[in-house]
């Protein structure tokens, strides 16, 4: 394969030009006579299968409209002449021969005594309904005014019907056909009627057959009719059955009719006095009432005939094509190839290094502009010649400072106290960690790169991966965003990430760096612990050793008040505004006692202490604060409800100090699996953008995380604070 290739790759121009213009233009030519050649074959095809079926579409109109003629008529034919024996019996009566009753037993016994096809009978019925006469004793007397055709009878009295009957024996409704003719003096109906699958034994095929036979397809095509059991009905030539007929090869190709009924069938046939198979076409359709199938065919090499013209045209056509484009080619590489190797030898010239070099030229033509692009192309090149030293020095010198960039970046990456790594943005695959992301996540540097972090099980969820992308690709950078990660041996830890989209390596890629927040995050828990048990001290110390003090020194004011006041002192007046001053303060530190620390939450009743804060803030802070319980499913776990009670405490605080509200709502909300708490106010709506740097902020959004439940803060609609948090229980 190799040396044929090489062979073509040596060849001359103009060989190569003679045979390739020679080449495409047989090509075209072959591809555009097959195309029309399929296509008139498609077409004929098309056209002949469309006169088939129309040709079969039309025998079958024919058939069943000749078929149906014939059996109307012969129904009729019955249906009349039994109209006239009843009316001779009837002019026997008139005479006095014979009485109206025998008159009527008589014809009734004439009228049974005929079948029509294998089980067609005559019957009667008059005009009430009732049927007098009928073959089946069980009929005779019945009103049958409820069936639809007896109806149709009554108001028709003569003329042809089609209908459904189910005698009593049978399982279901059978077609019928009958005829009526009516009796006036007796009021009978006479109907002559017979059921559709027996319509063949009447049907008169000589109506038809001269019309079928008269129909051709091409030169020797025609229509035929068989049934199906292979018994030919109508066929110009052939009489019979001819079930097990067998074309070439053996094929059975009258059972494959008889099998389909309806359809298309290409097969091999032999007429008597024929001596070689021919290819045939047939299109055939199905009539079930005398299961009958009308095909029409037509022999294949007819139908193609006018190809055989289109092939010996077409053949020729190339012939004439393939010696014109011999002697246009001889012509057209003969007037280019001088000029080219003119223009060869000043490139050779022009490649040694002489760029002076020029070509003359002597025409307008494509090789004239060829050798004025080729001029031009040399002096082009004699500038980028002296240009190119320079060029040169000055990109070794860019080449040596981007080599310095790479390696301060490399030591900067790989000398980062942070966790960095580089990952494709494309598949999302790591191309390099640096050693404080090794140290610690604890994996090797061959267990990270190559891998996607997601595949890595990185993520303690592993959807955190994919949605972290998902808003990297949307923000174009990331800060700050917390994540939960594991290390290589299984221990969870939580991490702070900022990412960015840089372009490295002609390639789109993340540059990440990553802190290990698990031990701030302890000591975040440590302090709130702390402060909270310091929270719990100051309120005891406040209840327990404040308090008593300030009850001992109110006793003691009251017991100085009652003396001063038996001696008639004036003092006695403010040392009384002392004791009330000693017991304001006593309720202010037991209230500030309470706030510090409530009592236990889930014991005492979480929606009680609410309720209590609530009093508080309007005692306090004078300001109308309302609580509102919806549900009643009381909150069990102390340390849920304590965080609750205490995101509400700095919502509710928040607003009564900074928002200039005029009225504080809480509304609790506890249903099974679900707890809501909303804080709303009407003061001045809350600075999120200030707000969000605050320590109350960051503690009620730790508490939130602490008990798995999403806090939101906004601003009303009408104005004031909106602080929701939601927890599934």
């Amino acid at each position: 394969m190799n040396k044929i290739t090489a062979f073509f790759r040596n060849l001359r121009i103009r060989s190569k030009l003679l045979g390739g213009f020679t080449l495409i233009f047989i090509l075209a030519t072959l591809l555009g006579g097959t195309a029309i050649y399929f296509q008139v074959k498609s077409t004929i095809e098309a056209n002949i299968e469309s006169e088939l079926k129309n040709s079969t579409e039309t025998i079958l109109n024919m058939v069943k409209t000749a078929a149906g003629t014939s059996i109307k008529n012969h129904l009729r034919a019955v249906a009349e002449k039994n109209r006239q024996i009843i009316q001779a019996v009837y002019s026997d009566v008139q005479s006095g021969n014979m009485s109206e009753t025998d008159a009527r037993t008589f014809a009734a016994k004439l009228l049974l005594s005929q079948t029509i096809g294998k089980t067609g009978y005559l019957y009667c019925v008059r005009s009430d309904g009732i049927a007098p006469v009928h073959p089946r004793p069980g009929v005779v007397g019945n009103s049958f005014l409820d069936k639809w055709f007896v109806r149709e009878q009554i108001r028709l009295k003569d003329g042809y019907l089609e209908y459904d009957w189910k005698n009593p024996e049978e399982d279901h409704e059978k077609p019928k056909a009958m005829y009526m003719s009516y009796f006036e003096p007796w009021d009978w109906i006479i109907s002559a009627s017979s059921y559709r699958e027996e319509f063949k034994e009447l049907v008169n095929v000589s109506d038809f057959r001269d019309s079928i036979l008269a129909l051709s397809f091409g030169k020797t095509g025609y229509a035929y009719v068989i049934d199906s059991k292979g018994n030919l009905i109508v066929h110009p030539t052939l009489k019979g059955n001819y079930f097990d007929a067998q074309g070439k090869d053996g094929q059975f190709f009258i059972h494959d009719i008889c099998r389909l009924k309806n359809g298309k069938l290409i097969y091999s046939w032999k007429n008597p006095g024929e001596k070689v198979f021919r290819k045939k076409i047939v299109l055939f359709n199905y009539i079930p009432e005398y299961d009958w199938i009308v095909a029409c065919s037509s022999y294949l090499d007819e139908m193609y005939a006018p190809l055989k013209t289109i092939r010996n045209i077409f053949l020729l056509t190339i012939c004439i094509i393939m010696a014109l484009m011999f002697i246009l080619s001889l012509w057209i590489t003969g007037s280019v190839l001088h000029p080219l190797r003119h223009l060869m030898n000043r490139l050779s010239l022009g490649a040694s290094g002489d760029f002076s070099v020029r070509m003359p030229v002597t025409s307008k033509d494509e090789i004239g502009q060829l050798a004025g692009f080729f001029n031009k192309f040399m002096e082009t090149l004699e500038i980028y010649s002296a240009n190119l030293t320079a060029e040169i020095k000055t990109q070794k010198r860019i080449e040596t400072a981007l080599r310095l960039s790479e390696e301060m970046f490399s030591k900067a990456f790989q000398c980062s106290p942070s966790g960095m790594f580089i990952a494709s943005l494309k598949d999302g695959r790591v191309i390099n960690v640096n050693d404080s992301f090794l140290k610690f996540t604890g994996y090797s540097h061959g267990m990270v790169t190559g891998r996607d972090l997601v595949t890595l099980d990185f993520f303690q969820h592993r959807a955190d991966g994919p949605n972290l992308m998902k808003q990297l690709i949307q923000k174009r950078h990331l800060k700050n965003v917390e994540i939960k990660f594991q290390m290589a041996n299984g221990k969870k830890r939580t991490g702070l990430l900022s990412a960015e989209i840089v372009e490295l390596w002609d390639e789109a890629c993340i540059l990440a760096a990553m802190e290990d927040l698990t031990e701030s995050k302890q000591l975040e828990r440590e302090i709130l612990t702390v402060s909270e048990q310091e929270r719990q001290k100051i309120a005891m110390d406040l209840h327990d050793d404040l308090c008593p003090q300030l009850i001992g020194i109110e006793v003691m004011t009251k017991i100085l008040v009652e003396n001063l006041e038996e001696k008639a002192m004036d003092e006695a007046r403010d040392a009384s505004k002392i004791r009330q001053f000693i017991l304001d303060t006593i309720a202010k530190t037991r209230q500030l006692s309470k706030g510090l620390s409530p009592v236990n939450l889930a014991d005492h009743g979480f929606d009680i202490s609410l309720e209590d804060l609530a009093s508080y803030i309007q005692e306090v802070f004078g300001i109308e604060c309302v609580f509102r319980y919806f549900g009643g499913n009381a909150i069990k776990d102390n340390s849920v409800a304590t965080h609750l009670y205490y995101i509400a405490h700095e919502a509710v605080h928040n607003a009564a100090r900074h928002s200039s509200a005029k009225k504080i709502s809480i509304d609790l909300t506890s249903i099974p699996q679900k707890i809501t708490l909303i804080i709303t106010d009407d003061g001045k709506g809350i600075d999120l953008a200030r707000y969000s740097h605050g320590m109350g902020l960051k503690i009620m959004t730790y508490r939130a995380h602490r008990i798995s439940a999403v806090l939101d803060i906004t601003r009303g609609k009408n104005g004031g604070t909106v602080v929701r948090l939601d927890i599934e229980t």
